[in-house]
């Protein structure tokens, strides 16, 4: 009943009204040519050095600690909470690694199913509910859900928005200690 209202909300609601046109900052056309990797020197990049870790143990290491700060930790726990599945996380992880020149791809696809674990392992002992698979994430559950996330915050700006636009009226019989006149 409540989520028939909320869809009801959507299709009545107006689109707000277009803006004045802006030039896109980035062009399409000012894309590398095809091939230009090939003419261009060696070691532009992090991931064409010799990698700071060489084996798989250096770089969990560094991945574990990491992951067990408390900011980062948090993220991760959001993340999940949001229904972002565990899989995404590891990759994002382990690509990341990479693209810096931690480690090798090789090193990074072989990290996966350990990171996964660690994630998985970690959300079980914080009791939430994780999604493994990229799959999982086109249920129908998790796009109900991620709407009314986005609806939630829509309302929560729209009270914010009301909050600052109120004016703050001074009491009236409120005097401080010069004005009693002893």
């Amino acid at each position: 009943m409540e989520l028939e209202k909320l869809i009801e909300k959507f299709k009545n609601e107006q689109l707000e009204e277009p803006t004045e046109y802006a030039e896109p900052s980035d062009n399409r056309f000012d894309a590398p040519i095809p091939g230009q990797s090939l003419t261009d020197e060696p070691g532009n990049y992090p991931w064409e050095h010799p990698p700071q870790r060489a084996s798989v143990e250096e770089a969990l290491d560094e991945i574990y600690e990491s992951m067990m700060e408390e900011q980062n930790m948090k993220r991760m726990f959001t993340l999940l909470r949001m229904g972002i599945p565990v899989e995404a996380l590891v990759k994002v992880i382990t690509f990341s690694g990479f693209i810096e020149g931690k480690y090798t791809v090789d090193v990074a696809k072989l990290l996966e199913p350990i990171v996964a674990m660690i994630i998985t392992g970690e959300a079980t002992l914080a009791e939430i509910p994780a999604k493994i698979n990229i799959g999982d994430a086109e249920d129908t559950d998790f796009f109900k859900e991620m709407a009314d996330r986005k609806y939630d915050m829509k309302l929560d700006k729209e009270d914010k928005d009301k909050q600052m636009e109120m004016p703050m009226e001074a009491p009236a019989d409120v005097a401080g200690l010069m004005a009693r006149g002893e």
